[in-house]
């Protein structure tokens, strides 16, 4: 009898041990899975906790490559060196799209108009407003001059698209600067 109890014990032992064995990947992955979904949950709480000036600020990060961009094509325009058309007309399409249709769209449907009526920033506001038309006449030309543009460095074109990339620069610049240090943190 002391056999049978002792062959009786050492099998429940190795079936718990077989048992668990089985059983630890299922719980693993429910263990995996509630990680997951906490995570989702602090990762929306992150996201809630963002401000609509503070996701702003963030969207200009986007537009910062694109001024990359066109910094470089300054570069190589000048240079005389031969670039490829396709793509400016890419980030310009990236500008007007992203920058012009729903960046700015917000800020002069939303922002300007709240500074307006408080009040307040309302000369910057203008200023802002008065550069993001000439940013879409800007943006307008690159696109048409790097379209019609060859790889091949073509005197005239390439100066005048030089040109409406330095004037962009320019602007957009200082205009997100000022947008970011003083706009954004009085909204």
């Amino acid at each position: 009898m002391l056999e049978n109890s002792a062959t009786r014990r050492s099998f429940l032992r190795q079936t718990s041990i077989a048992g668990a064995g089985l059983l630890a990947p299922f719980a693993l992955a429910q263990q995996k899975g509630a990680e997951k979904e906490h995570e989702k949950g602090e990762k929306e709480k992150d996201e809630e906790k963002i401000s609509p000036a503070e996701d702003l600020m963030r969207e200009h990060g986007v537009l910062n490559r694109i001024l990359l961009i066109y910094d470089e094509h300054v570069r190589v325009l000048t240079e005389k060196r031969p670039f490829d058309g396709s793509v400016l007309v890419s980030a310009a399409d990236i500008v007007r799209h992203f920058g012009e249709e729903y960046h700015e769209k917000l800020e002069e449907d939303y922002l300007f108009p709240r500074f307006r009526k408080a009040g307040k920033l309302v000369k910057l506001v203008h200023t802002l407003q008065a550069q993001h038309k000439a940013g879409r006449d800007l943006t307008a030309k690159i696109r048409e001059l790097a379209g019609t543009a060859t790889p091949k460095y073509v005197s005239s074109d390439s100066e005048k698209l030089v040109d409406a990339l330095r004037e962009f620069l320019r602007m957009y610049r200082p205009h997100e600067a000022r947008e970011d240090t003083v706009l954004f943190p009085a909204f």
